[in-house]
């Protein structure tokens, strides 16, 4: 960056905006010191000290507003008026930049907290997971019951994710209407519904294919990976197989589902079974291709046409 364009961004100078309201330096000490209208005033780079009114602050605008007694609007629009519109534009970026900076460096990024339970939205999720996806209600409505998936306060289906000791540590999100969210709430973590007693453990992606592949293998756990990291998929598969457990990857049948299998192998010393669905890239397809099939099988046939007369 050129040092014309530097001093540019550095924006109006405050002893500029203390000149503009008639301030004059004060023979005792004319570098910093400023004799107000509103009492005596310090300037220490881009900062300012009003001693007699006990007040700070930084920057042109900042400056502006108190000497003005103005809103941030009118201070702004004083700066163009008195030192030019691109001056005024220029400090405006330069102290906007210099205030995000000042958060970014001393602010950690909040986290999404875990959706509060809506009541009033369940019926919306129950009514979106059975017939939408298909899921069987018995496992949906155990699911509830178990605190594993509530609705939020915007019809969002809501699964717990979990420690491996139990622990809630976040959520997925599914969206419940024609173009539905995904996201992530609260720390990361898996899915897990089932059977713990099978020693079988099936890693897939998402909670709704998790209860999907559950609806067609009853006995075995499966876990929802979707929510986790790289480092909390190999460790959970780490921690199973040291628990006995056969591990299988049940991941989608596509590239991103075969990533994510090879990083199961990388975790573990058995041979990992490897299970695509076949009727589409995920289970919850597979889920809704099987029970057309199904009921296509338990149609009666159409009765035979009469014979003319």
């Amino acid at each position: 960056m050129e040092k014309s364009d530097i001093d540019k961004a550095r924006g109006i100078e405050l002893e500029a905006v203390l000149e503009g309201f008639g301030a004059i330096r004060d023979p005792a000490d004319p570098k910093r010191n400023w004799k107000t209208h509103a009492g005596r005033v310090t300037v220490t780079d881009e900062k300012f000290y009003n001693h007699d009114a006990d007040r700070g602050g930084g920057g042109a605008i900042d400056l502006a507003m108190h000497l003005g007694g103005f809103g941030f609007r009118d201070a702004v629009a004083w700066l163009g008026g008195t030192h030019g519109r691109e001056a005024a534009v220029q400090t405006y970026q330069a102290e906007a930049r210099h205030q995000a900076t000042r958060i970014l460096d001393t602010t950690p990024k909040p986290k999404l907290e875990i959706p509060e339970p809506d009541p009033k939205k369940l019926a919306r999720v129950l009514n979106y997971l059975t017939n939408t996806r298909g899921i069987p209600e018995q496992i949906v409505n155990t699911a509830i019951d178990k605190g594993r998936l509530w609705a939020d306060k915007f019809g969002n289906a809501v699964f717990a994710l979990r420690t491996l000791d139990g622990k809630m540590s976040g959520a997925e999100l599914r969206g419940t209407y024609s173009k539905p969210f995904h996201g992530i709430r609260g720390d990361r973590g898996l899915y897990f519904t089932g059977k713990a007693a099978s020693k079988l453990a099936v890693f897939v992606e998402s909670s709704i294919e998790a209860m999907s592949y559950q609806a067609m293998n009853p006995e075995a756990l499966v876990i929802g990976t979707a929510g986790s990291t790289r480092d909390i998929l190999q460790g959970a598969a780490k921690h199973l197989e040291g628990q006995g457990y056969k591990i299988v990857d049940g991941f989608n049948a596509d590239k991103a589902g075969d990533r994510l299998g090879d990083r199961l192998k990388e975790a573990v010393s058995q041979e990992v079974e490897r299970q695509r669905p076949t009727a589409g890239k995920d289970w919850n397809i597979e889920l809704k291709a099987k029970q057309r099939a199904a009921a296509k099988e338990n149609t009666p046939g159409k009765l035979e046409a009469e014979p003319e007369r």
